[in-house]
This record gives C-alpha cells, structure tokens and sequence, in this order.
C-alpha cells in the first residue's frame, strides 16, 4: 500500500530523520551515505540495526540477526530477532521493497503483497494476475491468516508512525519475521538507494547489491560534476495543494538535495528542516512569482487538470511564464507510479531528468520518470 502513501504523505514528507540519527551509526557501518542502518559481522553471524525507522520516532533501534538456513542459531542469539538467510518467501508492504528484490533478481521470491493496484513490476504484476502473489492488506487491516498461510521467512514493512509496532508485533506472535525498511526517512538520494545492502544481505548477496550501488553512485556523481559549476541555477518551485495543505519539502530534505545535485534552487532551501512542512496558498504564490520551474504536483498531467484542482492557478507566473514537468512519466493502466518504485533504486536516472529538466542541452537523453506539463 507504500505508494498510497507516497502520494499523500511521503510525496511532502519527501524527508529524512532527526540530526540524532546521523551520530547514531557505528564504527562497524559500511554504509557511505545512508544513515537508518548497519551492517556488522558479529562473529561470522551479520548483524543488522535499523535506526528510528518511523517520523518523529528518537533513539529507537531494531536489531536483527541473519543466521544461514543451514546452521542452527547460537545460544547467544536466545530471545534476540533471527532471520534465517537466504530468504526465500517475503512478503513485502512497500513498492519501494519490490525495487530492491528486482535489482537483487528476486522477484521469485515475493509471495505476498500490500496495495495491489500500485504496483508498477511486470513480473509482479503477472504474478498477482495468475494468483501466486496476493494481496494482504495494508496496517491495521493487515490479512494475518492468509500471511500465515503463505508461509513466508519475512515480512518487509515500513511505518509512517509508531502504530507500525501493533501489527509488526502481531506477526511476531504468530512466528512470522518481521524486518522494519525505513529507506525512505534518508536524506540523500544515494542515502535511499543504499539499503539495497541492507536487502542484498537478508537474501546473500551483499556482493551483488555492494556492485549495484557502486554502479549507480559512479553514474549519479558523474552527473553531478556536469551541473557543479554552474552559476546560473534556476529556482524550483515543488508540490501542490492537497485538502488545502501545501506541503512542501525542508530545506533539508532528500528531494531539496536531490535538486540541489541537479543544479537547481529549491525555493524552500533557507528551511533548515529534514521534514516537510505546510505553507499557505498565498507563500506558495509569492513562490511561484520566483520560480522557473514547478515540479511534483501529484497526479495532475495538463494545465487544464491543473486549473480544474484550483483556478488560483491562473494567477501563478510560473503557471503563466515557466516550465511546468511532473514525475508521471511512468504510471501504470492500475494507478501505479514508477517513480515512487524503480526511482527508489535508480537515483541517477531520477538526477539525469532533474538536469535535462534544468539545464537544456546538457544531456542528450529521453527523460525517464518526468514529463512536460502543457
């Protein structure tokens, strides 16, 4: 059900943690950008920590212990989280999940899911439609006898609250693992996708997922070089109005970093905060009076739709005289967006469009995710 609240919530809380967390990873990390986790061998045995993994949560941690299917657990592991490793059955509550297994060639592995109709994977998709991955609801409405069912080793989920702990709770009674994913609370692009290490060592494979990052780390500060000296950055204006709130990114943020590396002025950049946060339609319009380019307004995909949301829109000089391109590129016939999916994974992809978007004439390539908006 992750991309429901990707549009109505992590699409403003396009966020990261709390400035505590960055002092929270150990020595034994050998992550380069990601702050909500680590990764340690313990005496041959992995040990992975998953850092406040909820908005607002303080100086909470998760620990989780990966023991070979093949072995049995030591007596020091006793009352602790044990994951047997590799995994092979895993239900996932998140599309962003699925990106990870696709890059890690573990589509086969998914034998569950959350929020059906948003799932971009054509794999999956084909999955559910011949029956072999079923939906099992999302939070509270969570299926617990169909999961129980499907025999899964892991259940992958995410919480936006600390509600999150009643129903991960449930399934640990029920015998069920249960690992907490919090890519999404990182604040730097390479930051997200670097939980594929996170993901590549429950299944074994902390090779194939240590190369797919570097991969996409050498490509994404590539392209990062292209923009670093520019001096002409034009200001960006991100969002649009839900229910009346305009949440915008802080200033902080990973989305406020990620167009930052593309070569643009995030007009909320002055916000020192790693969360987003609402403003009023009349700042927004003074915004948009400063910007060139207006990017992430939801699901709208034309002018007219754009009009039709709110007929104050008419007023904006960005509306009237900028560049206007939403990240629609990719949504499925199902109401699934790609962008919250594969852009997980694909940092570099999402960092090439920013720039095609802000720089014309820089990269010669299609964009990926995003499309004008006329």
């Amino acid at each position: 059900m992750r991309l429901f609240v990707n549009y109505l919530v992590v699409l403003f809380l396009f966020a990261g943690c709390s400035n505590a967390r960055k002092n929270e990873i150990s020595a034994g990390s050998q992550n380069e950008g990601a702050r909500g986790f680590t990764l340690e061998e313990v005496e041959g045995i992995t040990k992975l920590t998953v850092f406040n993994p909820w908005e607002k949560a303080n100086d909470i941690s998760f620990d989780y212990y990966l023991v070979n299917r093949e072995k049995e657990n030591p007596s020091s592991l006793a009352g602790k989280r044990v994951i047997k490793t590799p995994v092979k059955r895993v239900i996932c509550l998140s599309t962003t999940h699925l990106a990870f297994l696709d890059v890690l060639d573990e589509n086969d592995a998914v034998v569950g899911i959350s929020g059906s109709r948003y799932i971009s994977n054509p794999e999956i998709r084909q999955r559910m439609e011949l029956g072999k991955v079923p939906d099992v609801g999302y939070g509270q409405n969570l299926n617990y006898e169909l999961m129980v069912n499907l025999k899964p080793d892991l259940v992958m989920v995410y919480g936006i609250g600390s509600e999150v702990t009643s129903y991960t709770g449930k399934l640990e009674e029920l015998g069920i693992p249960v690992v907490m994913v919090a890519e999404y609370l990182e604040e730097s692009p390479l930051g997200k996708a670097e939980w594929v290490k996170f993901i590549g060592a429950l299944f074994e494979k902390k090779q194939k997922a240590a190369e797919y990052f570097q991969k996409i780390e050498n490509e994404y500060n590539r392209l990062k070089t292209l923009v670093s000296d520019k001096h002409e950055m034009p200001e960006v204006l991100v969002g649009s109005p839900y229910k009346d709130a305009w949440w915008v990114p802080g200033g902080n943020s990973y989305l406020a970093n990620l167009i930052a590396d593309a070569g643009g002025n995030y007009i909320g950049r002055n916000n020192s905060s790693h969360e987003s946060y609402v403003i009023s339609f009349e700042n927004a319009l003074a915004w948009g009076v400063r910007a060139d380019f207006w990017i992430n307004m939801g699901n709208l995909s034309s002018k007219k739709e754009i009009l039709a949301a709110d007929q104050r829109f008419e007023n904006f000089a960005v509306f009237n005289n900028g560049k206007l391109y939403n990240n629609i590129n990719r949504l499925s016939n199902h109401g699934g967006n790609d962008f919250w999916e594969s852009g997980t994974v694909n940092p570099h992809l999402i960092l090439r469009d920013l720039i095609s978007i802000f720089h014309p004439g820089l990269i010669d390539e299609e964009l990926v995710y995003y499309r004008e908006i006329q």
